[in-house]
């Protein structure tokens, strides 16, 4: 009986809209004749016309049955949802009536826990107030350890400075300034000069020649300086230079030799070359840095000391702060 109906139900809807959609057309039609005899222009209405309004109707149609459909199954949906939470929420409730009884052991469980840390909080007060202590002494190192090495940064205060003002020279030199140099046959005694050091301070050791005045053998640093020019990475060998660890003899003879030569001041070297110039800075800062290294060196080595109590200090304080924690 429902499905007859069900039936006669859609029977006369597609009745009613079979109507209605010849109501527009025949419409349409009449409205278009009109429009010829008032205005004397055409309207066609076509068989093609009619099919594209049943078309236009089908696509509706078949969206607000995908929206209906939607809609169906988000109910359904969250009908089943509903369904199965209800079942969930009376499982927990029987879970938890069955747990009773071992929440009742456990509140006993709980009960003699708490008097066990209240016996170990006795002890944990005791392990704080000696945690206390140790944090005054662990401070105290850290502040002697502070204290030193404001020192040794002090100290090299003076030096990098003359360091870092002496690479910004280098920076501003390029290749084509050391080919200039490299390439001259007959180079000023400003450049001989500062040529020497930097071999020196290289370790690059100097050819023996004849002295053309005297007719004995002499040092020549001009060929190997030309050799250590013509490395492409010699500025970089410059800049990455192991100022820390320079040889004694070798730092020896440039405090004694060459820092105390009139000459060998880049004011006077400029006039010879600006890359000599350039390079003459960079010696200078190398002395002046290991000057104050080996001042700091002493108390280098006594931030070491200081700064390897202060650690066992900490580790030790750490170790005490973990036993607290846990």
């Amino acid at each position: 009986k429902q499905w007859y109906q069900r039936r006669v139900a859609i029977t006369a809807g597609r009745n009613g809209v079979v109507e209605i959609c010849k109501n527009f057309h025949e419409s349409t039609r009449m409205l278009s004749d009109r429009f010829v005899n008032e205005l004397n222009r055409h309207n066609y209405v076509t068989p093609t016309s009619y099919l594209e309004l049943i078309y236009t109707y089908k696509n509706l149609l078949g969206k607000c049955r995908d929206k209906v459909a939607y809609q169906k199954k988000r109910y359904t949906v969250g009908l089943e949802k509903l369904d199965s939470a209800r079942s969930q929420v009376s499982q927990m409730q029987g879970d938890l009536q069955a747990l009773q009884p071992q929440l009742v052991v456990a509140s006993k469980e709980v009960d003699e826990i708490m008097i066990v840390i209240e016996r170990d909080s006795i002890e944990v007060a005791k392990t704080e107030k000696i945690v206390k202590a140790e944090e005054v002494v662990a401070n105290e190192q850290a502040a002697v350890a502070k204290g030193i090495k404001d020192e040794c940064d002090a100290d090299l205060a003076e030096a990098i400075p003359i360091l870092e003002a002496a690479l910004s020279a280098l920076n501003t030199l390029t290749p084509s300034d050391i080919t200039i140099v490299k390439s001259m046959k007959s180079p000023p005694p400003g450049v001989r000069l500062v040529m020497e050091a930097i071999c020196i301070l290289k370790g690059i050791k100097p050819e023996r020649v004849n002295d053309p005045a005297t007719g004995k053998k002499m040092d020549d640093y001009w060929k190997p300086s030309q050799k250590v020019l013509g490395d492409m990475k010699f500025l970089q060998s410059l800049r990455e230079y192991d100022k820390d660890n320079v040889s004694p003899p070798i730092i020896k003879k440039i405090r004694n030799t060459y820092i105390p030569n009139p000459d060998f001041v880049p004011d006077k070297i400029r006039q010879a070359s600006n890359a000599a110039e350039g390079l003459c800075k960079w010696v200078c800062a190398i002395e002046a840095y290991d000057r104050v290294a080996k001042v700091v060196a002493p108390k280098k080595a006594a931030l070491a000391i200081a700064e390897s109590k202060f650690a066992e200090a900490q580790k030790s304080l750490n170790a005490k702060r973990a036993m607290l924690k846990d």
